[in-house]
């Protein structure tokens, strides 16, 4: 699952690469689209940071949801808990249907 980001300048929908830093080496911002950011930087503003934490931590609650949502290899072909016998035999039927006190006067 990957976050749809809404550019707090122009209000076009763009989507944030996951590691936010694009393939040339320059970082992305959870705040603009690429041409805002752009247009930004040439004007010497700063992305605010308020809306850029907000912005990052969507993002990485994203990856976290998606990594979970997928199933390891290792649990794919294996169950939660191995099929094994119980250490102790099961209790009696008697121990349910007798109370203790009543056993305890007999004996």
């Amino acid at each position: 699952m990957r976050l749809l980001f809404v550019c707090q300048a122009c209000g076009c929908h763009y989507l944030v690469p996951v590691g936010l830093d694009y393939p040339d080496g320059g970082r992305a911002s959870a705040v603009w689209c690429s041409s805002c950011q752009r247009a930004a930087a040439e004007r010497g503003a700063t992305e605010p940071v308020e809306l850029a934490a907000v912005a990052v931590l969507l993002a990485v609650r994203a990856l976290k949801a998606d990594l979970a949502a997928r199933p390891s290899p290792a649990a794919a072909g294996q169950s939660a808990r191995p099929d094994r016998r119980p250490s102790r035999p099961a209790i009696s039927s008697r121990g349910r249907t007798h109370p203790a006190a009543t056993r305890t006067r007999l004996a």
